[in-house]
């Protein structure tokens, strides 16, 4: 008998919960989990786009909070490619964590694009949980991911 994906993912949700703590020890981090929600000048957030024909590999957008993704931008870097905003199941079951919540590293698979303006800080806050940050230098975002651009994504 195969187990349903909802039980998949109720069993997911629960044991990948310290995903992320176990993958910036292992990949000896200095970045730092804070149990409070921190919305400052150094806020970010993650996005994640598909790109279609689902062979090619999805993007994981790191920009500031105060600005929007432009579609447009990213389409100019990816010609060929149709993009979309995946729906929040899509998001879950692609990277294992919540839509809104994505953090800029342990997600296996992803092409990740640094945003300039957030490429300019030392340092991000982005949220991960309802009351939870992560607090990583733009350095260690580039170290843990092994396809990283630094470009112009947001308006």
């Amino acid at each position: 008998m195969r187990p349903s994906r909802a039980l998949f993912i109720i069993i997911f949700f629960i044991l990948g919960n310290g995903m992320l703590e176990d993958f910036i020890e292992v990949n000896c981090l200095k970045a730092e989990l804070i149990d409070k929600a921190i919305f400052g000048q150094n806020a970010a957030k993650c996005k994640l786009i598909i790109r279609e024909p689902t062979s090619l590999k999805p993007l994981l957008i790191v920009h500031l909070l105060k600005d929007d993704v432009s579609i447009e931008k990213i389409s100019k870097l990816f010609p060929g490619a149709e993009l979309k905003e995946p729906k929040a199941k899509e998001v879950f079951y692609i990277t294992g964590y919540r839509d809104g919540y994505l953090p800029p590293i342990s997600i296996y698979g992803v092409i990740v694009l640094i945003d300039k303006k957030a490429a300019q800080r030392e340092k991000l806050d982005i949220l991960v949980g309802d009351e939870r940050t992560l607090e990583i230098s733009i350095d260690e975002i580039k170290k843990a991911n092994d396809e990283c651009v630094v470009c112009d994504v947001t308006w």
